[in-house]
């Protein structure tokens, strides 16, 4: 990378999958995610506290504290139109640490991030703390704006999609092999300031796309494309 994008970007998450591999964990349940350590009875609780939220009804919740060192967007202000539905995904569930004396965790961070309704503007990141004893909410929920919120797997999976759909040369090495000979590796990437149509709170990955050589061909040069999820672009990456 040059000295002039490092100063734009900063790399801050990075993973590897395998096509068959990542399927298995792009599709997986939000249940999934909650940590082995639990125990039965906070896995149900918590998995209770999941389901009851898995269906957002509004983009911003009602009662929620706004969490931003930056004025709200206005695009926030607008509550949701009726005919637009809301999406969210689950992005993480973070321990607390057990206090002193305590045996084990009493709480627990849920972490969605929610796309604006309005195609190309910055999404938000919502979070819960959640009793783990109880499976209830402790707290107001929580809005964070332009928050650096790691990408989830489904969010990915859309990114390998998109990158097949508007990159040719993606898209032919999945037609030539089976699906578990190509593979690709991310860097989630947070724009600190405005670089071509990228722009602080968007959801953007690189993706590094490589595959096996079939035949008597050698095998094809890396193909590296970066892809704006909150813009649906995806372009060359020619560092």
């Amino acid at each position: 990378m040059n000295t002039g994008k490092r100063s734009l970007v900063v790399l801050t998450l990075v993973g590897t999958a395998l096509a068959g591999l990542s399927a298995l964990r792009l599709h997986a349940g939000d249940k999934d995610q909650i940590p082995s350590q639990f125990s039965k009875e906070q896995k149900d609780n918590l998995s209770r506290f999941l389901q009851q939220h898995e269906k957002p009804d509004r983009y911003i919740p009602a009662g929620a504290k706004i969490v931003s060192s930056q004025p709200m967007p206005a695009s926030t202000k607008v509550e949701n139109p009726p005919a637009k539905s809301i999406k969210q995904y689950m992005v993480q569930i973070t321990p607390h640490r057990p206090v002193p004396g305590q045996e084990e965790v009493q709480r627990a961070d849920v972490v969605y991030y929610r796309p604006n309704p309005e195609k190309g503007k910055p999404g938000i990141t919502v979070r819960h703390t959640v009793d783990l004893a109880t499976g209830n909410q402790v707290g107001p929920t929580e809005v964070l704006f332009n928050s650096h919120t790691p990408i989830s797997h489904e969010e990915l999976a859309e990114a390998v999609d998109l990158a097949r759909q508007k990159t040719p040369a993606i898209e032919e090495l999945y037609k030539q092999r089976e699906k578990s000979n190509v593979r690709w590796e991310y860097l989630q990437l947070m724009i600190n300031r405005k670089h071509g149509a990228n722009e602080p709170g968007d959801r953007v990955v690189r993706l590094v796309f490589t595959a096996s050589a079939i035949k008597d061909q050698a095998e094809p040069m890396p193909t590296r494309v970066i892809v704006n999820l909150t813009k649906g672009t995806v372009t060359p990456d020619d560092r």
